[in-house]
């Protein structure tokens, strides 16, 4: 979990942070030299493809991303394992999955999207997928036993497709989940949970909002959406600025 640099004075100061962490998702389609001004340390690139291939222009330009995730679809032929390694990492929707077949295939490091109900069924094949990242999108609010079964996982974002209810005290091991809101419910959803926040924010924000939003939710990762060149070239410049605010360690004299 980052920790946001609080402002001080009333003085507007330039965005300070001491890391950050945005996760984009964007399609394989996206211009080669846009690709590359998005993949830098700090940023999660979830690629969507066509194909289980990686294009040539494409996987030279991915490895200086904090992670990436490349959607892969079943059935998987050869050469497709080799393209993931260290950082990039195979993508996978869990419904229709062939669980065993595919672990019997895949690196470590899969990233799974689950929708609907977290079942104990869903729960199992999770567990035996052994997957880094997980992508809840629940269709209605989650039951208690939902969020009980949550305790085994591990790596969860929890996208709901509505609004949750606040609590009156934060509940148990929410701190390990993170929940993507609109930065607009970042309040509102799930307030006094404890959860730690995924927030979904436009391209375009403005350092003033950047900036005001982390300080109103510390701890918070960045995540949004790449439709078309447009956005790539809004994608980058939120980048930028969000490099720009990371101080650059210095060497001291005499250092080796």
């Amino acid at each position: 979990m980052l920790a946001w640099l609080a402002l001080a004075g009333a003085a507007p100061e330039p965005l300070t942070l001491p890391g950050f962490r945005l996760h984009l998702e964007l399609s394989e389609d996206i211009e080669p030299d846009r690709l590359e001004a998005l993949a830098r340390p700090g940023v999660v690139l979830w690629l969507e493809t066509r194909s289980n291939l990686l294009k040539r222009s494409v996987a030279e330009r991915l490895g200086r991303t904090d992670a990436t995730y490349v959607r892969v679809r079943p059935p998987l032929g050869d050469g497709v394992w080799q393209q993931f390694a260290g950082r990039v990492q195979p993508w996978v929707v869990l419904e229709g999955l062939d669980v065993p077949a595919y672990r019997r295939w895949a690196p470590g490091g899969t990233a799974a999207d689950v929708v609907g109900a977290l079942s104990e069924e869903q729960l199992a094949r999770l567990r035996a997928l052994r997957p880094q990242a997980i992508r809840w999108r629940p269709e209605v609010v989650p039951t208690p036993e939902e969020w009980a079964r949550t305790q085994r996982l591990s790596g969860l974002e929890v996208h709901p497709g509505t609004p949750l209810v606040a609590c009156a005290r934060p509940w148990k091991g929410a701190e390990r989940i993170r929940l993507r809101v609109p930065a607009s419910e970042a309040d509102s959803s799930a307030a006094g949970c404890g959860f730690a926040l995924r927030l979904e924010v436009p391209l375009t924000i403005s350092e003033p909002e950047l900036q005001a939003l982390l300080v109103q939710t510390p701890g918070a990762e960045l995540w949004a959406r790449v439709g078309n060149e447009a956005d790539a070239g809004a994608a980058a410049a939120l980048v930028r600025l969000l490099a720009a605010a990371v101080p650059v360690a210095r060497t001291p004299p005499g250092a080796h």
